[in-house]
């Protein structure tokens, strides 16, 4: 994978890295399958199967970057949401409720 055009390069935005992250996600999906699989056919074979280091550093980033950008995610949309509530229908205690639940995630 590339690291000029993935979703931790510097001087982005974190919307660009999360449509970013997505991307690299599903390229990645693809490549731990064929690892499993690989590894599979190692094992059934009796070989010593081949350990990929950057392929679990990879794994364990991406993980880590999903629950980042998730959460970025849902907090812009919950915060675009108030955008549409007229003030008439404003609900301060389930929008302050919302704000602590995005804190303590």
């Amino acid at each position: 994978m590339c690291l000029q055009i993935g979703p931790m390069v510097g001087g982005i935005t974190p919307q660009e890295a999360s449509e970013r992250l997505s991307v690299f996600q599903s390229r990645f999906d693809d490549l731990w399958r064929k690892f499993v699989t690989y590894s599979g056919g190692e094992q059934l074979f009796g070989l010593e199967v081949t350990e990929y280091p950057d392929l679990v550093r990879i794994k364990k980033e991406l993980g880590l970057l999903q629950k980042l950008y998730g959460l970025y995610n849902a907090v812009i949309d919950g915060v675009n949401g108030y955008y549409d509530i007229l003030w008439t229908e404003v609900d301060i205690e389930k929008i302050n409720n919302e704000l602590l639940d995005f804190q303590n995630r």
